[in-house]
């Protein structure tokens, strides 16, 4: 069934992540993402889940923000974006009741830390190499090569992806239950899960990590969900 004739469901990190999937079903994906759509829309979904950056933010990435330190065993991301940050200006009183008048802020991430030995890595070195400029964005717009590939793109290849998956993979990525579908901000909590599983991540390492400002935020997305609780309880020790 088409995307757009889908029964539409807003669906919520809170809701409907249920923890850390595992490298195996990850790898799977960005695997069925290569063969399906192609190496750019591969390239585009490991850094959206190696950054766990919103769509917009990796979208706007350039060779000049991955620092890469084979000694270390690293690379060291600097300047991301951060494009959800506003700065409330005054209160106003409208027909629906008081609302504040907000700024846009500009900042950006400090800089966070990826794995080189991590099963994604590898893909998004072979597409760092494919640019030589500091300046050049990873995923420019085949129009206007200064300016990035649009949100309706983005849109457009999870959607595509979506309808492209197997049910067994989709059980996998446990998409499978009534009006389920991935979601480009899936890729995000899935990074933040995985940090906590693989990494006992605290709520402060999450926050640091991805420079949240709020606790609460990070405990949205700090789940373990029933794969890491039952990893828990499997790894105790019993006198």
């Amino acid at each position: 069934m088409a995307w757009r004739f889908k029964p539409y469901q807003r669906l919520s990190v809170a809701e409907h992540v249920e923890g850390w999937i595992g490298w195996k079903a990850m790898k799977q994906l960005m695997k069925h993402a290569r063969r399906s759509l192609g190496k750019r829309e591969e390239a585009f979904f490991t850094a959206l889940f190696l950054t766990g950056g919103r769509v917009s933010e990796v979208l706007s990435l350039k060779r000049g923000n991955f620092d890469i330190r084979e000694a270390e065993g690293l690379i060291i991301v600097r300047g991301m974006p951060l494009l959800k940050r506003y700065k409330k200006i005054r209160e106003v009183e409208t027909v629906e009741g008081k609302r504040w008048i907000t700024e846009k802020l500009e900042k950006t991430r400090k800089p966070f830390p990826i794995v080189l030995s991590e099963p994604l890595t590898p893909t998004l070195l072979k597409w760092l190499e494919k640019f030589e400029k500091p300046e050049a964005l990873l995923f420019p717009s085949p129009y206007r090569i200064e300016e990035p590939l649009s949100r309706f793109w983005a849109y457009n290849q999870v959607r595509r992806l979506d309808d492209t998956l197997p049910l067994t993979l989709k059980k996998q990525l446990g998409l499978n239950k009534p009006h389920m579908h991935l979601w480009l901000h899936w890729f995000r909590s899935q990074r933040a899960s995985q940090l906590v599983e693989d990494y006992s991540f605290t709520v402060l390492d999450l926050i640091d990590w991805f420079s949240w400002e709020h606790e609460k935020t990070a405990l949205n997305y700090a789940r373990r969900g029933w794969r890491g609780l039952a990893s828990k309880m499997k790894a105790a020790i019993y006198v």
